[in-house]
């Protein structure tokens, strides 16, 4: 019978320890919801992504008649494009002496 658990044998602080779990409990709930919850709150939770956009393709601009949509590039000569064709015509005239830098303006 000795080793047999029975009430006896627990010890002091056990009871002790039980009496407090319901506020460790409740202690953890709140950290658990809060942890959840915070990156629904956070400003970069819904950042957007940055669109990955490939450079442009210049062999579809062949004919140097280019539209006026704004679409601004940026090249490696310091300078901003309107858009993709505007890009290219340019490109092709100087003889690739630049390339795609960036979309956006420089």
């Amino acid at each position: 019978m000795d080793n047999l658990f029975c009430a006896i044998n627990i010890p002091k602080g056990f009871f002790h320890r039980v009496d407090k779990m319901p506020f460790f409990s409740s202690w953890i709930k709140a950290v658990f919801i809060i942890a959840l919850t915070f990156p629904f709150h956070s400003e970069t939770a819904f950042a957007p992504l940055p669109v990955i956009r490939k450079p442009p393709n210049c062999d579809l601009y062949s004919n140097y008649i280019c539209t006026k949509e704004l679409d601004p590039i940026c090249a490696t000569n310091g300078k901003t494009y309107s858009n993709r064709c505007m890009f290219c015509s340019e490109k092709r005239q100087s003889k690739d002496a630049f390339v795609f830098l960036h979309y956006g303006e420089c």
